[in-house]
């Protein structure tokens, strides 16, 4: 099978609820060996990855303030690098983090290919946000900002991802990234337990030199990167160490004393966020 960065040969690595881990034999990218079908994304982000626990959420629209509040703190952060403009957020599930960053004086238009959750997003938030995947967005809008907080790692083929982005913005645009990093010592340690190994909603395994060897590729330049500031629910969290962990672990017998309501900085340090600026 072939990588789907570099396109060359690859090797299964492990397995993960019956899925195959590979990684390429020549750049190291690690990613899931999969035959998408042409409804993936609508059979994958249905209704229940929003509210059926697992690799998914236990109750999406109960993290509405934790997301509003991210979308802030990323309104902030890039008040450092670029003037306020209009935004195009992939993968907006309901708009909170959208939400966040209109707060924060953006323009913001989302798309999300669960209806459900644009519907959400349009009726209770006053979002503009439209019912389709990245791969199938057309516009004639360009923008000076593209956000994909989190949905690198579900995409089929990440390099088209890229392609339409660059064609959804603007000349001297900016691409904000926040993914995981494959090579973080929470991977380390955890292995194949690590939470991200959860195909098939998880597909690609980047670290922080593939995502700029991607990038280059494509003709951005780094602007700047760091850790996000993220809060996680105790209900996500608990949903997240039984699906890894199982029922009957000590690990998720131990998480069921966490409040489901409670929220609290994630511990760990194996997600980035990254800015890019297009050449």
């Amino acid at each position: 099978m072939k990588c789907p960065l570099c396109g060359s040969n690859s090797e299964r690595n492990f397995e993960v609820k019956n899925y195959w881990i590979r990684d390429c034999s020549a750049c190291s990218h690690r990613f899931t060996e999969i035959n998408a079908a042409q409804n993936h994304v609508e059979k994958i982000y249905d209704d229940a990855y929003f509210n059926g626990g697992g690799a998914g959420y236990n109750d999406y629209l109960q993290e509405a303030e934790i997301l509003r509040q991210r979308g802030n703190w990323y309104g902030k952060l890039l008040s450092k690098y670029t003037e306020k403009g209009t935004v195009l957020d992939v993968g907006s599930a309901a708009g909170f983090v959208l939400k966040g960053l209109t707060e924060t004086g953006w323009q913001g238009v989302g798309i999300e290919p669960n209806e459900t959750m644009a519907e959400f997003g349009r009726k209770n938030l006053n979002l503009e946000i439209h019912r389709t995947s990245v791969e199938k967005y057309a516009s004639k809008e360009k923008f000076d900002l593209v956000t994909m907080i989190q949905v690198m790692a579900h995409f089929v083929e990440p390099k088209e991802v890229f392609s339409n982005v660059s064609s959804s913005l603007k000349a001297n645009g900016h691409l904000l990234i926040e993914t995981w990093n494959r090579k973080s010592l929470s991977e380390k340690i955890f292995g194949t337990k690590w939470h991200e190994y959860s195909p098939p909603s998880v597909l690609q395994f980047f670290s922080d030199d593939g995502i700029e060897k991607l990038a280059k590729e494509q003709g951005y330049e780094r602007i700047a990167s760091g850790r996000p500031s993220k809060w996680i629910s105790g209900a996500h969290a608990k949903s997240l160490i039984s699906y890894k962990f199982g029922d009957k672990s000590i690990i998720t017998k131990l998480a069921k004393i966490i409040p489901d309501k409670l929220s609290f900085p994630y511990p760990s340090e194996d997600l980035f966020w990254v800015l890019y600026k297009k050449k």
